[in-house]
């Protein structure tokens, strides 16, 4: 059977082709259809959570389910969130879904080379949480040294219109069309740990 789980470093950078254009108009139809101007509905919280260490504490993580069935515990606190990420690059999922390569701030990609070399080749995953619901996980099997991290897949058509929406297309975060696209820091956001009920779209773990 085929893993949805993909690895950090097994990620094609950048697949080049006439395909983004082809993405890229059709999220953007997809979020004129689903109300551009609608600030509630272009919501996006991105949550990027790594597995909790038993340094931890069973009050700092929260068991769980991953998309491909191993029941571990990930950390409440994400490694990465939406404040983390500069711009994107939207491309079509060989299962129909949608993927998106995300360049992250300095301080983004500064946490994800760190916990990249402390966590690889210890069978452990970030698990990608958008808008609530788990997206897919990610094996962290080599270090992430250029700040890019990858969706490989598992996100609607809706979901990569909201990152069309928010996010400058790599490349073109100069351009001033897309510079108007970054959203606006709100440290309260961020600095507040996220509660156990953001990770409800990853299925609990049953004893």
């Amino acid at each position: 059977m085929l893993s949805r789980q993909t690895t950090l470093g097994g990620m094609i950078r950048f697949p080049l082709s006439a395909l983004l254009a082809m993405v890229f108009i059709g999220v953007c139809m997809a979020a004129a259809q689903a109300g551009g101007s609608n600030k509630k509905k272009d919501v996006l919280a991105v949550r990027i959570h790594g597995e909790g260490g038993a340094e931890e504490g069973g009050k700092f993580t929260v068991p769980v389910v991953l998309v491909d069935g191993r029941r571990t515990a990930l950390s409440i606190m994400p490694l990465l969130s939406e404040h983390d990420i500069r711009s994107f690059y939207p491309f079509q999922a060989a299962d129909g879904s949608y993927g998106v390569y995300l360049r992250l701030d300095p301080h983004g990609a500064n946490l994800l080379t760190q916990y990249s070399i402390e966590r690889m080749g210890r069978n452990n995953v970030l698990a990608v949480m958008v808008n609530g619901r788990q997206v897919t996980d990610v094996l962290v099997d080599k270090p992430v040294r250029d700040g890019i991290f990858c969706i490989p897949q598992g996100l609607t058509m809706i979901e990569a219109a909201r990152f069309a929406n928010a996010y400058p297309v790599m490349g073109q975060e100069n351009s001033k069309s897309q510079k108007k696209k970054n959203p606006k820091f709100m440290p309260t956001n961020i600095m507040l740990p996220p509660k156990a009920s953001d990770l409800k779209g990853a299925a609990p773990s049953v004893p």
